[in-house]
């Protein structure tokens, strides 16, 4: 990896549904001025990329099954930003395996059970949280829900 940025990294692994680019958004708190994020989240460091494959791997498998695009609303967050939005004190964000997911016409619920679902056929050991904005999943490794 040394000498590669993200973009190039992520490019290798020739997923058909998600970008570099979604997963290195930032958040919104970290672009509106307005929020006590505001500019402190950074891009992951290289030595964190590897452990957001997993969930990426999960995520496309969900996109086939429900049909339709999946939106990642937070991906890494660095410690400073997940201090200032009031994030968990051992966030998976901050190890770079967790993201925060909506898709436009499918209620969180579906898309929720259907990572559950996934879960419980071992496709992956996690964490997943269902909120009104959407739902959490993380790729931690033993399985925890919320």
């Amino acid at each position: 990896m040394e000498g590669m940025d993200f973009e190039g990294f992520f490019k290798s692994f020739e997923f058909a549904h998600f970008s570099a680019k979604e997963l290195l958004f930032k958040g919104a708190a970290h672009s509106d001025s307005a929020h006590k994020g505001y500019g402190l989240n950074t891009d992951p460091p290289p030595e964190l990329w590897p452990y957001i494959i997993k969930t990426v791997k999960v995520l496309e498998w969900l996109r086939r099954d429900i049909g339709e695009a999946i939106f990642i609303t937070n991906a890494y967050r660095s410690p400073a930003y997940n201090k200032a939005i009031g994030g968990a004190p051992d966030s998976q964000h901050m190890r770079f395996c967790a993201c925060d997911i909506h898709a436009d016409s499918k209620p969180h619920e579906i898309l929720y059970h259907r990572l559950k679902w996934a879960r419980s056929d071992e496709m992956f050991k996690g964490g997943l949280g269902l909120y009104d904005w959407g739902v959490h999943i993380d790729t931690r490794g033993v399985n925890k829900d919320w």
